[in-house]
């Protein structure tokens, strides 16, 4: 490792030949050779932590030295400077091993190589050595590791990250929602909502992870394998039953869009005359009637390919109507069912009876007049 020595290094060469063990000497003879070539600039390293090779500083500035001179690289053109590098970070952290920067500086150059085993041992290998309460930093470094390579790789890493962090479990949900997993997702999910003393670091509730669930059951039902969609959105909805309505929601889609349109039609019915709260009840109805309404253009539209109105088509218009009646009587139910000693609920309620009562009555008084009508122009005839 011989170097040119000009003379305007030779102070500096005295100052460290003279006190090898002092850092300032080095730093100084390195501030003077920073232009130097990079061979040069290397071997005053190399000599210095001969000297010094518990320097932190020292290695610090080495390590980043080489980094530096592969950055923009093809690590497989330059494989042999790649591995000098490695041995140079496996050297630091024989004394160093404690350091947590050298472990992720090591990680960093690591990850710009092609092997993902040994970037993960790196990993692996820095996890056992640092302290627990600096498994943090070089976690959130692994794990950006892990995405980017995807696949089994990902899934192991997020399994042993979670058993530490149980409550960071969303971060794997979203993962598996941003690689289109639906399948991971609907089970990190339900192991989530399994554990009963999660809680997520994000502050949510475990109503709103059920909901997830049940977006996710819904929109993505054909890309799931193995699930019993309907056990689990029940099991929802008898654990949340002031809050059901997005769920029953959710169930009722799911059948229509699974082409079941009268367990649909089921299940929004059940939905309507079970939900406990009126703001539930104008989520499931709103559903409900849109459900119905699509069902009404859909019977439409094929008519007017047969060219003529079937009967199906008025038995939908009819159920419509007879809907949009209810609403009225449905809703009542509900507020009773809600504040059941509300004064003010059973006199509204009355007053829908009595509104009906009129009606009917109006009605048979319509019918009556059309018979005597017609009983006149037949005794005419």
């Amino acid at each position: 490792m011989d170097i040119d020595i000009s003379e305007s290094d030779l102070a500096f060469e005295e100052e460290v030949l003279r006190n090898p063990f002092k850092l300032k000497g080095w730093l100084r003879y390195l501030d003077h050779k920073r232009d130097a070539p990079v061979r040069t600039v290397s071997v005053i390293y190399e000599r210095a932590l001969r000297s010094l090779p518990g320097s932190y500083k020292l290695w610090h500035m080495y390590l980043g030295h080489r980094t530096g001179q592969l950055r923009g690289k093809n690590p497989l053109q330059f494989s042999d400077e790649v591995r000098k590098t490695e041995l140079c970070f496996e050297r630091a952290l024989l004394l160093l091993h404690k350091m947590p920067e050298l472990w992720l500086k090591y990680i960093r150059f690591m990850r710009v190589q092609a092997d993902v085993t040994r970037t993960r041992r790196v990993c692996d290998r820095a996890l056992r050595a640092l302290p627990v309460t600096q498994h943090a930093r070089v976690w959130r470094m692994y794990l950006r590791f892990a995405e980017h390579v995807g696949g089994h790789t990902a899934h192991h890493v997020y399994a042993r990250y979670l058993r530490a962090w149980p409550e960071e479990s969303e971060q794997l949900v979203d993962y598996c929602e941003s690689h289109e997993e639906w399948n991971a997702m609907t089970l990190a999910l339900v192991k989530v909502l399994d554990n009963t003393g999660f809680r997520s670091s994000r502050g949510t509730s475990e109503y709103g992870l059920w909901v997830r669930l049940a977006h996710v059951l819904r929109v993505h039902a054909r890309d799931l394998q193995g699930w019993d969609v309907e056990r689990v959105m029940r099991d929802g909805i008898g654990r949340f039953a002031d809050q059901a309505g997005a769920l029953w929601a959710a169930l009722g889609e799911w059948h229509a869009g699974q082409g079941d349109v009268e367990r649909a039609r089921d299940v929004y019915e059940e939905a309507v005359t079970s939900v406990r709260t009126v703001r539930d009840f104008a989520l499931v109805f709103d559903a409900y009637a849109e459900f119905e309404q699509a069902t009404v253009a859909a019977e439409l539209e094929h008519d007017v390919e047969r060219g003529r109105t079937g009967v199906r088509t008025a038995l939908r218009l009819v159920q419509l109507e007879r809907l949009l009646e209810r609403r009225a009587f449905l809703a009542s139910d509900v507020e009773l069912r809600e504040i059941p000693h509300s004064v003010r609920a059973w006199l509204r309620r009355a007053g829908l009876w009595r509104a009906r009562a009129d009606d009917s009555a109006l009605t048979d008084k319509q019918r009556a007049k059309a018979l005597d009508m017609e009983r006149e122009t037949f005794a005419q005839a």
